[in-house]
């Protein structure tokens, strides 16, 4: 029988702070607190739940691969285009006031609004809200190229023989499937309930190593053969559906009047986020996100997380010096 939690603004940032406890660090995606209400609301009737992790990245279910294709498949081509000529779009693109922030935001998400290396064209396009660029000029102490991408691309490099989706899937599986995880199991725990991941029993796994990229994205969607397995099972509404995640109306929020404390929170003089990075730098990206000159909404939610983090773990404030003392004496 199919149920719902709903849950509105004060309810889902009030909640963060004790899920970055639970998690012990910062948390990298918003669907991490829907996550737990929906691992609360499961635990009122059950102790274990099945979860689909691992099936994204084995049989290549997120849009993004299919976007990686698309702009590998035209950068060959544009590539041709001299440097100079190249990086005078990315700028008009980048700065255009004939653009809105959210058309400027998807133009920057193609071939023509990045650089062609992997680091861009890719990590910074779909998983770094900072990038490599930003971080190294926000950052008061700049880190290096390794710090920031060298895990991903030790992987992605292990497998120079294998085509671009298989060594994304493998880096990916290495990579970033290990956070899911992580995510999954601490947020559920928290609720006191186990997950389960039945797609990533190690005899699934090497099959799908084996499975051609071919039978994985075709006609446009991903995990082809997963679906075509299951055909006859589920209703074609079902398979044919768009992949859905947790959507979280975090872009709303951050532009909703209540959202002031939000911005306050990061501007704080003794915070984590006046310690390491460019307070003046922070400021101003938050004025630019208000003025909806341009979408920070990914950033700014990195930023949160970050300063709640320092807070709890590093300044040691007085409720969480009681809350760990109340979790220890349990």
């Amino acid at each position: 029988n199919h149920q719902q939690v709903v849950i509105g603004m004060d309810e889902f940032f009030n909640q963060l702070p004790s899920l970055i406890w639970h998690e012990d660090e910062p948390i990298t995606w918003p669907s991490s607190v829907s996550l737990y209400f929906v691992s609360r609301l499961a635990s009122k009737q059950v102790k274990v739940v099945l979860t689909g992790e691992g099936a994204d990245e084995l049989f290549a279910g997120y849009e993004r691969y299919q976007h990686q294709a698309m702009n590998q498949r035209y950068a060959g081509a544009y590539g041709m285009v001299p440097s100079p000529v190249r990086s005078a779009i990315r700028n008009v693109i980048a700065t255009s006031g004939l653009l809105s922030a959210d058309l400027r935001r998807k133009a920057q998400h193609t071939f023509v609004g990045r650089e062609l290396s992997i680091e861009s064209l890719f990590l910074d396009n779909f998983y770094s809200a900072f990038s490599a660029g930003e971080q190294r000029s926000i950052r008061t102490a700049a880190p290096d190229s390794a710090a920031i991408y060298g895990s991903y691309l030790r992987y992605w490099n292990h497998r120079p023989g294998s085509d671009a989706l298989s060594r994304l899937l493998y880096a990916d599986q290495k990579t970033y499937l290990v956070e899911l995880l992580m995510k999954q199991d601490q947020m559920s725990m928290a609720c006191s309930i186990e997950s389960r991941v039945p797609f990533l029993d190690h005899p699934l796994v090497e099959f799908a190593a084996r499975v051609p990229s071919r039978l994985k994205i075709r006609e446009g969607k991903g995990k082809y053969i997963l679906r075509k397995a299951v055909e006859d099972l589920l209703p074609r509404e079902t398979l044919t559906r768009k992949k859905m995640g947790f959507p979280t109306p975090l872009k709303t929020w951050l532009h909703d009047p209540k959202s002031g404390p939000i911005y306050s929170k990061l501007l704080e003089p003794n915070g984590l986020v006046a310690s390491c990075l460019d307070l003046k730098a922070v400021r101003e990206l938050l004025d630019q996100h208000r003025s909806r000159s341009i979408d920070a909404t990914d950033r700014i939610w990195r930023l949160l997380n970050l300063q709640h983090w320092g807070e709890i773990f590093l300044s040691g404030s007085d409720e969480w010096k009681n809350r760990l003392l109340a979790v220890g004496a349990r």
